[in-house]
């Protein structure tokens, strides 16, 4: 059983952003927390998606508070390690010039699911098709497949 995932700061922003599968980011996030599974993100998280609701126009004090709520349930930001940086390192070398690379920020989420052995819940379909390969992957669209 599942006792903890890594959340993209795309998949938490959607908590507050109006797109077409807020609802699937909303109900995960429930989801979770009914079951008490701990979300593991790097420290970058915070950064990320109070820059997301900044540049969308939603309050940043607002997404602030969302996250300090989160933290009281079941958030936990963690700094990434040496063993992290160098997954992350591997996983930006993959793709092809012509598609592109993994950026280095979304490598550092998905290394910390490799590190701790659970899923990276993402909405990033790019990443998800330049790094599959690595595993400890989750699109949005499929968490259920987890429970």
């Amino acid at each position: 059983m599942t006792s903890r995932v890594v959340l993209d700061s795309n998949v938490f922003s959607k908590l507050f952003l109006q797109e077409k599968d807020r609802r699937l980011a909303v109900d995960l996030i429930i989801e979770l927390g009914n079951r008490d599974i701990e979300i593991l993100a790097p420290s970058l998280f915070l950064y990320e998606v109070l820059s997301v609701a900044a540049y969308s126009n939603f309050s940043t004090q607002s997404a602030y508070e969302l996250l300090l709520q989160q933290q009281k349930v079941n958030l936990k930001l963690v700094e990434i390690d040496r063993d992290i940086i160098q997954t992350a390192i591997a996983i930006t070398a993959q793709g092809h010039p012509n598609s592109g690379y993994p950026s280095f920020y979304d490598s550092a989420y998905h290394a910390l699911a490799i590190q701790n052995e659970c899923q990276f819940i993402t909405a990033d379909k790019k990443h998800m098709i330049k790094a599959e390969k690595f595993g400890y992957i989750t699109l949005l669209q499929d968490w259920k497949t987890l429970f």
